[in-house]
């Protein structure tokens, strides 16, 4: 029995393949210039063919510091042979202007795909510039591409990163389980269109923390197909605040659940926690907690809009995403809104269900001013509120 052992042991080791230890693929040994003006695309591309092959534990890319890499739309593409794969950006990534893109209706600038146990860390250091001058004057939302895209990653960290004007969103997450995303600090002008921070459809077990967002729309984007995301500590202001939907845009059927939004400041965000839904769709958003939330002068701090439409005209439809299990406890601050700082507009066939409101006391900004709120079709209760709701149970 003992010799036996040994030998199915010693053939085990004879047909392992040896892992080596972390393995640096330096862009510029490659060819990357870093000059600012010549493409590295190619470099970064076998840069990232080397280390995605290598057998090793963790096989690294790296970006250096000190220089600005001109790069144009790319893809980074999984799986990978090593157990896990860190993308090192300490220097400037800068994309081309409009004029020099080939595609011009692109949907991403820099995309990984299908890589599980990425790493993407610029240890407060690396910069991702968009240049999305070029772009917002042009055509519409579709045209634009999306600066950062992650898609099929699992068990993805995305830490210490400055992403500056993006063409469209700073950073998408599309079916991914499994992602940390920290220190992420992220600007575009407040009149740039549609710069969201972040947007995510079709993931699950997230966390967002300890992020500043400055951009020209949603801070935080939460799609369909989403569940367990747990967001804290955001620095969102100016934009949009952080909006789970739009849901069940064209009869869609959307689902998401399990969202916790906590001890994050709307500084004169156009928004703040809203959830909106169009006429007509169906599926859910619920389980729901917005706590321990700021607001400096945000224009509409809470919002659950049922009847989301930015057309100028949509059809009246009777079935509607469910809205149901919202929980706001803590919210304090100001407001620049004249009319409704709690905004409840749901549905009258399907209305929003189980909104419980605790400790919550928002003012005007304004030293005479004061706050109302507004409430149609929304079932719960409140304690500790200003302004009253009256839709809801004391």
């Amino acid at each position: 029995m003992v010799i036996e052992a040994n030998r199915r042991a010693s053939n085990r080791h004879n047909h392992t393949r040896p892992i080596h230890s972390e393995t640096t693929h330096d862009v510029t040994n490659f060819g990357a210039v870093g000059d600012g003006n010549t493409d590295d695309s190619k470099a970064f591309q076998s840069a990232w063919a080397a280390a995605c092959k290598k057998e090793t534990n963790n096989a690294k890319v790296t970006v250096p510091s000190g220089r600005t890499f001109l790069v144009s739309p790319i893809q980074f593409e999984g799986p990978c042979t090593s157990n896990s794969i860190t993308f090192e950006i300490l220097g400037d990534i800068v994309a081309p202007p409009r004029s020099a893109w080939t595609k011009k209706s692109a949907d991403e600038w820099l995309s990984f795909h299908g890589v599980d146990g990425l790493i993407v860390a610029g240890n407060g250091q690396g910069l991702i510039d968009g240049r999305g001058e070029s772009w917002w004057t042009h055509g519409g939302d579709g045209s634009r591409p999306t600066a950062l895209r992650f898609s099929h990653c699992n068990e993805l960290q995305v830490i210490g990163l400055k992403h500056r004007n993006s063409q469209k969103n700073h950073v998408s997450i599309n079916e991914c389980n499994g992602a940390t995303i920290s220190n992420l600090d992220m600007r575009a002008p407040a009149k740039s269109p549609n710069t969201d921070g972040i947007d995510i459809s079709s993931s699950t077990n997230l966390h967002i923390h300890n992020c500043l967002m400055a951009t020209g729309d949603d801070c935080i984007a939460i799609n369909g197909g989403t569940s367990n995301v747990d967001i804290s500590n955001i620095a969102c202001g100016p934009g949009h605040g952080i909006s789970i939907g739009s849901l069940g845009k064209d009869g869609r059927h959307d689902e998401v659940e399990g969202i916790s939004i906590t001890n994050s400041i709307f500084t004169r965000t156009d928004n703040g926690v809203r959830i909106k839904t169009w006429q007509g769709g169906s599926g859910f958003a619920r389980n729901i907690t917005f706590s321990g939330i700021t607001f400096v002068a945000a224009n509409n701090p809470v919002i659950i809009d049922q009847y989301y439409c930015p057309r100028k005209k949509c059809a009246d439809k009777t079935s509607a995403v469910q809205v149901s299990d919202v929980r706001y406890s803590r919210l304090h601050g100001t407001s620049t809104c004249k009319n409704a700082t709690i905004n409840f507009s749901c549905s009258h066939t399907v209305p929003c269900t189980n909104i419980e409101m605790d400790d919550v006391d928002i003012e005007s900004v304004y030293p005479n001013g004061s706050t109302t709120a507004h409430c149609i079709n929304a079932q719960g209760t409140a304690h500790a509120l200003h302004p009253a709701v009256d839709c809801l149970r004391n």
